[in-house]
């Protein structure tokens, strides 16, 4: 990563050797006044390259934030895998203006966290992101500080392998999403439309690459979620036999379909769950309870009204 580590040093030695009449500014003494920046006490906006200047004072303008919304399909969140992006950055100026050139180094570090050329102020083309040990991270192809195109996001402890790559469109998801295991071998694939999860969406085993789950996405709601063994036999989750007995519990519409009841029954076995009633079936059940308690005490020679009549009184 040596070539990364002295990117921000041959940028500042090729603009100085390309126009010697440029100056060069630290962020130090350079204030902003109305969006432009300026050398303190200056009268015109500074012309030139601008050194040291905190992420956080351009990284709107360049459209870099949505990087802290990007998905990494792995347990850590981009901006761990960035570092924070406490980033200082050395930046081309014209006019007062970001001009056509960024690179941006980790804090107290010579490590590029990424370099991009500038269109309008904005990033522009593909950008690569590192991570604070120089390793790759995230390949955002920019157009007018927006995410648009093909994004790939790589894992933190394997800078060659794919953990993530989707389309997106101004700077939200929108089309295909692919998920990747740290063997390579596909985790989940799906497609997004204009943001919202839409179609069909499956996640693989990484073992063996055999389909786990299914679902189905309606308007960005989950319409019908199939799970599946490795043999590839469906079967339901213990959240999904509640779900199906809370809905027989709760109405007298509600049918299970052939499909279902195979399913349903194999889950209550799984899980030991007993299977609960319809309304009309808990009503029955308690009607074959009361009369068959009233009988019990007729046959005792108690009044089958008096609810405190155990025949206890009688010797």
């Amino acid at each position: 990563m040596k070539g990364i580590n002295y990117l921000a040093a041959a940028l500042m030695t090729a603009f100085l050797m390309s126009g010697c009449s440029k100056p060069v500014l630290d962020w130090r003494n350079a204030e902003v006044s109305n969006g432009k920046i300026y050398e303190i006490g200056a009268n015109e906006p500074f012309d030139g390259l601008v050194t040291d200047v905190p992420h956080g004072k351009i990284e709107k303008l360049l459209g870099a934030a949505v990087l802290w919304s990007l998905k990494t399909n792995q347990p850590k969140t981009m901006a761990s895998l960035l570092g924070g992006m406490s980033y200082e950055c050395d930046v081309t100026v014209k006019d007062g203006l970001l001009a056509d050139h960024v690179v941006c180094r980790h804090h107290q570090s010579q490590v590029v966290a990424y370099e991009g050329r500038l269109k309008n102020g904005r990033l522009d083309g593909e950008t690569l992101f590192h991570g604070p040990d120089g390793g790759r991270v995230a390949v955002l192809p920019m157009k007018d500080g927006r995410v648009d195109g093909r994004v790939q996001v790589y894992f933190g402890d394997d800078p060659k392998q794919l953990s993530m790559e989707a389309d997106m469109a101004n700077g939200g998801y929108d089309g295909d999403v692919t998920g990747y295991h740290h063997n390579g071998k596909v985790s989940a694939k799906g497609h997004y439309l204009n943001n919202v999860p839409a179609g069909v969406w499956e996640t693989y085993r990484e073992e063996d690459g055999t389909i786990s789950e299914r679902v189905q996405y309606e308007a960005g709601k989950v319409v019908s979620q199939n799970l599946y063994q490795p043999d590839g036999k469906e079967y339901l989750s213990e959240e999904q036999m509640w779900a199906l007995h809370r809905s027989i519990a709760s109405s007298d519409d509600f049918t299970l379909t052939p499909d279902q009841e195979v399913l349903l029954s194999e889950a209550e076995k799984r899980y030991g769950a007993i299977r609960l009633l319809s309304p009309s079936q808990q009503k029955a059940k308690l009607q074959a309870e009361d009369e068959k308690r009233r009988a019990d005490k007729i046959a005792r020679g108690l009044d089958p009204d008096c609810f405190v009549c155990d025949g206890s009184d009688k010797q």
